[in-house]
């Protein structure tokens, strides 16, 4: 595939470091094409960089937009709401679009996303996150156990696997993805089936699970550190990320099937019509485990599109700077959009309050 020769570039100064954070990307010909095409925007989390990324494109162009935010993870997102699990806290953004207009680029962004709402979760080591018919669903790591975050409480324990004897923070299977199935949590992966403090560190080689919520069932026991399952058009899809593939489940024979096999640690997946989205990042060393087995190859961090109706790669980016992680990988179904900061000085002027 061919990497289009205007990479994008864009250059981040930190108020941390005051070093300058490279998101420089490049990408396949066709990445900003079927955004702009489709009026969409991508959105990407990386906690290792604590930014959130937004991707848009005018005809082909892309543009970058980067987002400070700590140990950003979840993504939840529609049309009018993106919610964010971060390192201690869930914010809610509501669309704005009025201020638009004011934000750069002049003249391309269309919609804007403006804080609403903070909830105070204190460090869960959130996850997954997703709408349901009861709420907002976490995946709730630092207690090994699925929760609703409601006002009222840091979070609301609803479901833990049966081999977690207590709620503790402990992370003690390293829970870390879940899938919603008719309003309500249905799939979760897992490192292990570890009941033991961060036990599951020290063996993640042919450890991870799949399993089935409802019915209390391992469905699938010797993956590779699984990630982000997701259940889409009557399918359960789900990232074998040690080994860089994507992966779905058969209910008729019970079986693993490897779809595809991609050029890094796959994790993140978003969905719009036939394209799956799904992100990559670099292979990183453990202090307790071998490398994984991707590792024996160049990884890559980025976003692939897939089309579903065929499994065919249809587009590529790939980041070349100091971006090497993402977590998570959400589709807005909106042309050019844009989130403000909770400290920028636009958010004083956002004021949303119905008729007197």
């Amino acid at each position: 595939m061919e990497e289009n020769p205007l990479a994008t570039q864009l250059h981040e100064e930190t108020e941390e470091t005051q070093n300058i954070a490279d998101f420089s990307c490049e990408s396949s010909e066709s990445f900003g094409y079927l955004l702009s095409k489709l009026g969409l925007t991508l959105m990407l989390t990386s906690y290792q960089a604590n930014r959130l990324i937004l991707i848009n494109a005018d005809d082909d162009e892309l543009y970058i937009s980067v987002k400070a935010f700590p140990r950003p993870m979840g993504l939840a997102v529609d049309q009018q709401r993106i919610v964010l699990g971060v390192h201690s806290q869930v914010f809610d953004f509501q669309r704005c679009d009025a201020v638009a207009p004011s934000l750069e680029p002049i003249g391309l962004v269309k919609h804007c996303f403006s804080p609403s709402s903070s909830h105070f979760t204190g460090m869960i080591n959130i996850h997954d996150i997703a709408w349901g018919d009861e709420g907002l669903w976490a995946v709730n790591s630092n207690f090994s156990c699925l929760c609703l975050i409601q006002s009222g409480n840091s979070f609301i324990p609803k479901w833990k696997p049966w081999f977690i004897s207590e709620l503790v923070p402990e992370d003690r299977c390293h829970l870390n993805g879940m899938a919603l199935r008719d309003g309500a949590p249905a799939y979760v992966t897992c490192f292990s089936d570890s009941n033991e403090n961060k036990n599951w560190r020290n063996r993640v080689a042919h450890r991870g699970l799949l399993v089935d919520v409802n019915n209390n069932e391992i469905l699938a026991n010797n993956l590779y550190m699984p990630h982000s399952p997701r259940y889409y058009r009557d399918k359960l899809y789900f990232c074998n990320s040690g080994y860089g593939q994507l992966c779905s489940y058969d209910f008729a024979s019970g079986q693993v099937v490897v779809e595809l096999e991609l050029p890094g640690f796959t994790r993140g997946i978003g969905f719009h019509q036939n394209l799956m989205f799904v992100g990559l990042s670099q292979s990183r060393e453990s202090k307790n485990n071998q490398p994984p087995p991707i590792a024996q190859s160049q990884t890559y961090c980025g976003v692939y599109v897939i089309d579903l109706d065929d499994m065919e790669i249809v587009a590529n980016l790939h980041f070349s700077g100091d971006m090497v992680q993402v977590y998570d990988v959400a589709v807005i179904d909106l042309p050019f959009s844009e989130v403000l900061q909770v400290d920028e000085e636009m958010v004083s002027r956002v004021f949303n309050f119905p008729a007197m």
